[in-house]
């Protein structure tokens, strides 16, 4: 057999005197046999832990930059023996283990460079292995309450109109200055619509998506976004509560990133797919939920037979508002526990508890739809996949719901949503 150095074989590998010997601390079997609430009792952590089967959620304990205002971001999977988990905000996607989570609950930040190694590693490790619990520090804030209750007032997105902030109020009618002719866009911009033909001029100035121009359209609202196709998070009545920009250059700027060698990479900001302005908590919204849609022809009945459809973006809402199916995005492939609870709401209000999950039928999208399925059928909802890379014998693999024709929602999808 081989003896190439891979570290896992050889950590299981190791001579029963070698693990026996005094002093040695077995990291692996410490893991296996402490619970989340014991580890975090050594940690000085009252924890409040919520779920059943194999996994549980967590608040997130790293101080990372993230949108956290969901409040149990963190799922960890109680089976495994390392407790492995991931921090489900947006833009955060931190992962590791229980060690790592106790470095959170110590410290409130991640390990340095992401990884748990060197000093930091033998303190977390010191601390597992003791038999010492630390006594709840009545300065820690402790872990949120986990129930059904909405957020308090004060974690609410407010629209740009109510600002206390003149020029941020000045922002809720920046789509004056898109421009929606394909002809007058930048190359860039140009391109990227064109690419995307669920955005017609029509549909551009019924979601009042466009492009803010390079040189700002005359003012200096909205400067950041200028060249960025943009959409607007509209609260559920119709009030401006974002500016969303994406950037038409995204792939370009990734696969230029993705060129980069490891060395090259160091200290390289990974490329931005949208920009959401700061202080939004995106989590808490979903695109297109605006309660003026359900007076449009037909939605209302749609909805009622069909249940409340989750897509991940913007122009999956669109496209499928193109054809006469409404839906809601959660603007990422990840959907917040939030944003579930709106959802669920909502399918109980119009729904007869109804939901119909059509994330993006490749790799990310299969692993959101997991989690959504697993949140809506833990509330007893009714819930079904639209779509999958094994039903419809594969027609749809790596597709997006913004490509959906109307033939192939009536003929392929609506068969398999029919309740």
């Amino acid at each position: 057999m081989s003896s190439v150095g891979n570290g896992e074989y050889h950590r299981r590998r190791l001579p029963s005197y070698f693990l026996n010997r005094p002093g040695y601390i077995n990291v692996d079997q410490l893991q296996a046999e402490t619970t989340l609430e014991q580890a975090a009792a050594k940690c000085g952590i009252t924890l409040d832990v919520r779920g059943d089967g194999k996994e549980a959620r967590l608040d997130c304990p790293f101080g990372c930059a993230g949108d956290h205002c969901g409040r149990r971001e963190i799922a960890v999977n109680t089976e495994n023996p390392q407790k492995v988990f991931m921090c489900h905000a947006y833009q955060c996607g931190f992962r590791g283990n229980l060690l790592a989570l106790m470095h959170g609950w110590l410290t409130g930040t991640k390990p340095t460079g992401d990884k748990l190694k060197g000093d930091e590693f033998h303190r977390v490790k010191n601390i597992l292995a003791s038999d010492a619990v630390v006594p709840t520090k009545t300065d820690r804030v402790a872990p949120i309450a986990a129930d059904d209750s909405p957020p308090p007032s004060s974690t609410r997105n407010i629209p740009l109109a109510e600002s206390g902030d003149e020029k941020i109020r000045e922002l809720a009618t920046l789509d004056q200055k898109f421009v929606t002719d394909v002809a007058t866009m930048s190359p860039a911009a140009a391109s990227y619509v064109r690419h995307h033909p669920c955005l017609s001029l029509e549909s551009i100035k019924k979601w009042r998506v466009g492009i803010l121009p390079m040189d700002g359209g005359g003012d200096k609202r909205g400067l950041s976004l200028r060249g960025n196709v943009i959409y607007p998070l509209l609260s559920e009545d119709g009030q401006v509560l974002a500016w969303i920009g994406r950037d038409p250059k995204y792939e370009e700027k990734e696969r230029d990133f993705a060129r980069l060698s490891p060395a090259e990479r160091t200290g390289q900001t990974p490329p931005m797919k949208h920009r959401f302005p700061k202080g939004i908590h995106r989590g808490l919204e979903l695109f297109g939920q605006q309660a003026s849609r359900l007076k449009e022809p037909g939605y209302r009945e749609s909805i009622a037979r069909h249940g409340i459809i989750v897509v991940e973006g913007f122009n999956n809402v669109i496209g499928l508002d193109n054809i006469g199916v409404p839906a809601v995005a959660v603007m990422s492939n990840r959907m917040t526990e939030m944003q579930g609870d709106k959802v669920a709401m909502w399918a109980k209000q119009l729904a007869s508890d109804k939901v119909t999950l059509m994330f993006d039928c490749e790799p990310s999208g299969i692993d959101g739809a997991k989690e959504a399925l697993w949140f809506f059928a833990q509330r007893q909802l009714d819930v079904r996949l639209a779509w999958t890379p094994w039903m419809h014998a594969g027609k749809f693999v790596g597709k997006q719901p913004e490509s959906l024709t109307a033939a192939e929602w009536n003929e392929a999808i609506l068969p398999a949503i029919a309740r």
